[in-house]
């Protein structure tokens, strides 16, 4: 009997972990493109304002 209650306990906790973890995944992926995206602009004015003095 012990052993019925103690897994749906830990397989919850495993189903409430795994949707945290991907959260964090994809905003630290979201957050890593808009950087890049954001710094490729930046660099792209540069160069472009460089080279029109």
């Amino acid at each position: 009997m012990p052993k019925k209650n103690h897994t749906p306990s830990t397989t919850t906790y495993q189903d409430h972990a795994a949707p945290a973890s991907w959260r964090r995944l994809v905003s630290a992926a979201l957050l890593t493109g808009a950087a890049r995206h954001i710094g490729a602009l930046l660099v792209g004015l540069a160069v472009t304002w460089w080279q029109h003095d």
